[in-house]
């Protein structure tokens, strides 16, 4: 009995270092960042989604109903994005350089890209982290001339339901989710 317990002590212990890296690599960076002045930030918890989901409960339509599927599995949806323009009174262009290359190193650690979108000065990179086939995380990496940043999407994710959503209710950077929805008919 001893050696049984254990032996589920030693693959706990082990197993955790294994779930804290996936799990951590954008709260990490919201940790790191979201509490510094100049950074504008937005948690979303699976709360506000339960309260949303009960107020369109009763009401009827193809995308308040796409939307309730879409909300049913998510977890949370963190923004955290710095500018470095006259309008942020803490501007600086090291904590934005320090930023960005903090923001380059998430494409290496579990995350797969889907696309990159190019327009003038902005690049959004459309990475998922997949645990097995399902995806739990979207997360959209933003990147101009003065500002950064990135959309954290958690949960279960359907990506044909929010690139639907995304058009239905014109979401800002959502929208280039369409094009891997057009690229799956």
């Amino acid at each position: 009995m001893k050696k049984i317990i254990l032996i589920i002590a030693a693959l706990t212990i082990v197993s955790l270092p294994l779930h804290t890296f996936s799990q951590n690599t954008t709260d990490a960076l919201f940790e790191k960042y979201g509490a510094k002045d100049g950074f504008t930030t937005v948690h979303i918890t699976k709360e506000l989604f339960s309260l949303f989901g009960e107020m369109t409960q009763d009401v009827e339509g193809e995308d308040v109903q796409g939307l309730n599927e879409v909300i049913d599995g998510l977890e949370y949806i963190r923004i955290l994005m710095y500018e470095n323009s006259g309008d942020n009174k803490y501007a600086d262009s090291g904590t934005l350089k320090a930023f960005k290359e903090d923001l380059e190193e998430v494409k290496l650690k579990n995350f797969t890209e889907l696309m990159t979108v190019r327009e003038q000065d902005e690049t959004v990179k459309f990475m998922i982290r997949k645990e097995g086939k399902i995806i739990r995380e979207l997360l959209l990496l933003i990147s101009q001339d003065n500002e950064a940043g990135f959309i954290s999407i958690t949960g279960n994710i359907n990506l044909k339901s929010i690139a639907k959503i995304s058009k239905s209710m014109d979401i800002k950077g959502l929208e280039q989710l369409q094009k891997i929805d057009e690229g799956d008919e």
